[in-house]
């Protein structure tokens, strides 16, 4: 490997290094690499953790030289000097490290950078550094590059910083872009809000930062202006398990079996409790292939499936002796088994290929909240990758209310844009299941707007996207059963000097039946909603409050503006109809079965009967303008094999709800209560995203849901590499201050 060396360029006066655009392709490698150190260790690794890079070989030619950073704009102008020349320069400090190399190599190469550096620019005046001496910079900057102010995405101003601290802000920046993050100011933000999230765009415009690097020495001002946009390339995916999120899995035919295999487990991490990090990694990534291996040799597939899951080997050691302590009891009496940590294991499988209950439940309105998602993007850039490809992410989730700094404006949204975040969320849970770990639901299922989360996010809607921005204007969201209450005043037949209509809805702890014989009495209160030992009143608020005092019962009100459920909401049926009349795709789902609230004990489709877009938007339609009767809803799918529900979407409403129906089942003995039923969430407002994920795999595994752990084996390889590299760091290190310690005895 080559060196590179400059001396910087003085100069009393702007400097303007070129007016010609750069091409130069930027790839953020793992500090501390040296590419010049083992090539054998540093080829492993790189295939680890840069494979387009390793399938390249560009690093075993000579064309790759190596700068240490001592002075940044010297060491920079000779960096781009060398990449001109048909050179691949690693330019690093102990802490960070570029690659860098002309765009078109890169290209050749089918290398994906992680950004593309577009202007360098350097100016220097005798006096005292401004904001005039950046703008100006900056201005040269977006001449180079051939881009307008308001095309930069961001810009940072980053004064009085030495050459390695330089360095090393830049590498953060470039990052942050590659991994899409935004960061927020800390102060203005609490302590409960997410320090950082997605770094979102509109629809189709790239991320441009500009950077500039001021300082002031003596009499003499500085500047260097950076014009960096984002590359094709993604920082790699963190693992979602790690060294302070383990998981383990153990498998048997039998409680015996379960035994060994935990006993065994357990001496395993006695004996690595002091050994490298990487030990532990490695001993989770292999368990996880041998599970991987086992299940897709359908054949030899185990009866049971324990999953445990701890943030240290002492307190998985401790989630070990309580299964083992649990195991028998709950084998005997066919439960179940959970921690609070995440371990789970359970004697009767619902989701295996044999008894297939799993079923996707979608929540309807009102489940998403303020910083939700904030940090998944990290653990799936690719999908999220995906999601920008095929339409507005900024729209679909409805960023900039539910990221915006104040965390009231989410929850206060318009009922068009809360149904809008409500798809996003379920839709993303659903891409995420579905592509990243290869689950198929055998039912589907939705709490009231949740039915068109549904089809939106399970492969029937060719364009689920283009509703997004007919929610947002159509009249039906914004006027008739919501804001003004049009579809309202008309069933209720006010004129225009009606005075508006004060309309909220109640939860209340009550039968239907009690609702349902006072309802005669107040014509303007509705039952909208049954949903286990609760019911939804809405209507006008001053009926509705005295509907509950007729009850002597305290109602929690929602404070939201929605006719949907309510007899006046049927003025606007064929308007819901006709709005989801939606273009479907040519290959459509055979093996779900879809059922709606308004399609009493049968499914919208199966494989038997095909799906057809009237049919659907007929079954919104009717579940829209009618009162909704989710515990007839779950009842319906139980009676047709459904079990083990989980929940696709913000919070984990909804597995609340059915929880609830099954307690009230069994309570009431009726025929649901001889149907088995689970709930899985897959997020929780308050928890940690990957967290409750991956207590929600945990469940599905031990429940032998089939699915891929490719994700997590996949993680595990990258943390491995991360790990070898750190040790061989502090190795290196430890033997340069051996070296310096033995020069000076002697």
């Amino acid at each position: 490997m080559g060196n590179l060396t400059a001396s910087a360029t003085s100069s009393s006066d702007q400097v303007i290094k070129s007016e010609m655009p750069l091409r130069i392709a930027l790839l953020v490698l793992p500090a501390p690499l040296d590419l010049s150190g083992n090539v054998e260790q540093t080829s492993e690794l790189i295939s680890v953790l840069l494979p387009e890079l390793h399938s390249s070989k560009l690093l075993q030619t000579s064309e790759l030289v190596s700068v240490q950073v001592d002075d940044f704009e010297a060491n920079l102008t000779a960096t781009i000097d060398a990449i001109e020349h048909g050179k691949i320069v690693q330019i690093h400090t102990a802490t960070s490290s570029l690659l860098m190399m002309h765009a078109l190599k890169a290209a050749q190469n089918r290398i994906h950078p992680h950004a593309q550096l577009a202007a360098m620019q350097i100016s220097s005046i005798t006096q005292s550094a401004s904001t005039v001496l950046a703008d100006s910079c900056m201005k040269n900057a977006l001449f180079q590059a051939k881009r307008q102010p308001d095309s930069v995405s961001k810009r940072f101003d980053l004064p009085q910083l030495n050459s390695t601290q330089q360095f090393d802000a830049v590498c953060e920046l470039i990052k942050d872009l590659a991994s899409r993050t935004h960061h927020r100011d800390a102060s203005s933000i609490s302590a409960k809000q997410a320090a950082s999230h997605y770094w979102f765009t509109e629809h189709h415009q790239a991320r441009v930062m500009a950077i500039n690097l001021t300082n002031t020495v003596e009499s003499t001002a500085s500047c260097i202006s950076f014009i960096v946009s984002q590359g094709t390339g993604f920082i790699a995916a963190k693992s979602i398990i790690g060294n302070k999120r383990l998981q383990f899995i153990v498998s048997a035919n039998s409680e015996a079996g379960l035994l060994n295999e935990l006993a065994r487990l357990s001496s395993k991490l006695e004996s690595k409790q002091a050994a490298a990090p990487s030990s532990i990694l490695t001993l989770m990534r292999d368990n996880l292939i041998a599970y991987e291996k086992q299940h897709s040799d359908k054949a030899v597939i185990n009866k049971y499936a324990i999953t445990l899951q701890a943030s240290s080997v002492e307190a998985m050691l401790q989630e070990l002796k309580a299964m083992v302590d649990a195991l028998p009891k709950i084998i005997s009496e066919q439960g179940q088994y959970r921690t609070p940590a995440g371990s789970y294991f359970t004697a009767n499988a619902l989701g295996s290929v044999e008894k297939n209950g799993l079923a996707f439940v979608y929540p309807g309105v009102g489940t998403v909240y303020s910083d939700m998602f904030s940090q998944l993007y990290q653990y799936f850039p690719s999908l999220y990758a995906k999601l920008e490809r095929e339409g507005d992410l900024k729209s679909m989730f409805q960023a900039d209310s539910i990221y915006h700094l104040d965390s009231k404006v989410a929850p206060a949204m318009p009922l068009g844009d809360l149904a809008i975040a409500g798809v996003g969320s379920s839709y993303l849970l659903t891409q995420l299941l579905v592509k990243a770990f290869n689950v198929t639901p055998r039912f589907a299922l939705g709490y009231s707007m949740g039915e068109a989360s549904m089809w939106a996010s399970l492969g029937v809607w060719s364009d689920p996207h283009a509703l997004i921005e007919k929610t947002k204007t159509d009249p039906l969201f914004t006027s008739a059963i919501s804001g003004k209450l049009t579809a309202v005043r008309q069933a209720w037949q006010l004129d225009n000097t009606s005075p508006d209509i004060v309309w909220n809805s109640f939860v209340v702890r009550t039968d239907a039946k009690t609702i349902e014989a006072l309802l005669p009495e107040f014509p303007r209160a509705y039952l909208a909603i049954v949903q286990g030992d609760t019911c939804v009143i809405a209507g006008c608020e001053i009926q509705c409050r005295e509907l509950l005092a007729r009850m002597k019962k305290r109602g929690i009100a929602a404070n939201r503006v929605t006719a949907m459920h309510t007899a006046p909401a049927m003025e606007e049926h064929s308007n819901v109809e006709q709005f989801y009349i939606q273009p479907l795709l040519e290959s459509l789902p055979t093996d779900i079965k879809f059922i709606s609230a308004a399609s009493g004990d049968s499914t919208v489709s199966s494989a038997t009967a095909g799906l057809d877009s009237q049919v659907i938007a007929r079954s919104i339609a009717d579940t829209f303008c009618n009162t909704l009767d989710f515990t007839a809803l779950i009842h319906n799918a139980q009676k047709q094999g459904a079990t083990l529900f989980v929940e696709l979407g913000a919070d984990r409403q909804n597995c609340t709800l059915i929880d609830k129906i099954a307690k009230q089942d069994r309570q009431c003995g009726s025929k649901s209560s001889d149907f088995p039923c689970c709930t899985v969430p897959t997020n929780a407002k308050g928890g940690d995203d990957i967290t409750t994920l991956l207590k929600a795999l945990g469940q599905l595994i031990s429940h032998r849901v089939p699915l891929s752990v490719t994700p997590l084996i996949d993680g595990l390889h990258r943390e491995i590499a991360l790990a070898h590299l750190a040790t061989s760091a502090k190795k290196v290190e430890s033997e340069q201050q051996s070296n310096l310690t033995l020069q000076g005895e002697v």
